[in-house]
């Protein structure tokens, strides 16, 4: 049975939402989701400039912290929280991301009643740069005195489940799908496209030494790879040395779906993954993909030579062999494609609402 909805309130806690990144979007349409399904629902942001990137409807309010108080230091910042969690008499806190449990551990204190969810969106292998022992240190906290962390994929639940004691529950719940009944592109054109932050983790500079291997043999065919960071200049420079003609870094684009709509084949070279969401956008229009299967996420999308080709983690020949596969064969691609699309389905906004919905109801009952 469900508890009235109108009568729960859900608070989600971000870093920051401005930002133009996945786990910003996803959380938009979560919170949207159930917004629209009755629950009162809150996000919190740590920061900010008080405009979202992506669209949050409505119902949906948003407290900005830096806004409300500029310059606090941390434990003005709890005060101020914990005053705005029991104002609103939050039934759930949601960590958007688990480092933020460095603040809801001490939140939970003053609110003991309070569900606190930490949802993980890096798998738990990933290095971070920046804080990656506090990180670890965090995650031995939620996992000891969280009521219940979330994951994105099977495979990283079983990391987390095998390396650390947990005292709290853990589920998988998939990102949902942001694009659902798009049509697929008619007027196709020979385009690789790739899409992600210009990092070293996103593998690009491997699809620089795949492409190499492939561009003489196939001078019709272009590489697009959307996206801006910090190895820009660097990966620039290796397409130069390299001496490729048709492998391209177009910045980061608005209206990302045209590309999807024209290409013929999508690919992923990354070394890591919190889940691979372009991954199923692309798949979503009905594009095959090739993909390393590195952790954690892509091997939970693509069925092996079914709607894609998965390849061991940094294997550039291999991955040159996969793309040069679907690039000769427009019947297997289109096979692929349509294959891919179908896939898609369980990833559906529905779908991973109700079971977002089963989690909140199952914890109050």
């Amino acid at each position: 049975m469900h508890m009235n909805r109108k009568n729960l309130k859900v608070i989600f806690f971000i870093g920051n939402m401005s930002h133009s990144g996945g786990t910003e979007r996803v959380l938009s349409i979560v919170a949207n989701g159930l917004a629209q399904r009755g629950y009162q629902v809150l996000i919190m942001s740590l920061w900010g400039s008080g405009e979202t990137f992506f669209r949050v409807d409505e119902p949906v309010k948003i407290y900005w912290l830096e806004k409300e108080a500029p310059r606090a230091g941390i434990l003005k910042k709890i005060r101020l929280m914990t005053s705005f969690l029991n104002r609103e008499n939050a039934d759930f806190l949601i960590d958007v991301d688990i480092i933020l449990g460095c603040f809801s551990f001490f939140l939970k204190q003053f609110r003991p009643h309070m569900h606190w969810i930490s949802w993980e969106h890096f798998n738990f292998y990933y290095h971070f740069r920046k804080n990656h022992n506090f990180r670890r240190l965090v995650r031995r906290l939620v996992g000891r005195f969280s009521d219940q962390l979330v994951v994105l994929s099977e495979e990283d639940k079983g990391y987390y489940q095998k390396n650390l004691k947990l005292k709290c529950n853990i589920t998988r719940i998939y990102n949902p799908n942001p694009y659902e009944d798009v049509m697929p592109g008619q007027a196709k054109e020979p385009v690789i496209f790739a899409a992600g932050r210009l990092t070293k983790v996103k593998g690009f500079d491997l699809l620089i030494k795949s492409w190499k291997l492939l561009e003489e043999k196939y001078p019709e065919w272009t590489v697009l790879v959307a996206g801006d960071g910090e190895e820009k200049d660097k990966l620039a420079g290796e397409i130069k040395d390299a001496g490729l003609k048709h492998f391209h870094l177009i910045g980061n684009v608005s209206g990302i779906e045209q590309y999807y709509q024209k290409s013929e084949i999508f690919v992923l070279p990354s070394r890591d993954e919190g889940f691979g969401m372009v991954l199923l956008e692309a798949m979503d229009f009905s594009l095959p993909a090739v993909s390393y299967s590195c952790k954690a996420g892509p091997s939970e999308i693509i069925t092996e030579a079914e709607n894609g080709f998965l390849v061991e983690p940094e294997n550039i020949e291999m991955f040159a062999e996969k793309m040069d596969l679907l690039m000769a064969d427009s019947v297997r691609r289109r096979q692929m494609g349509e294959k891919a699309k179908e896939s898609t389905k369980r990833f559906g906004r529905e779908h991973i609402l109700d079971e977002w919905e089963a989690l909140l109801q199952g914890m109050i009952n």
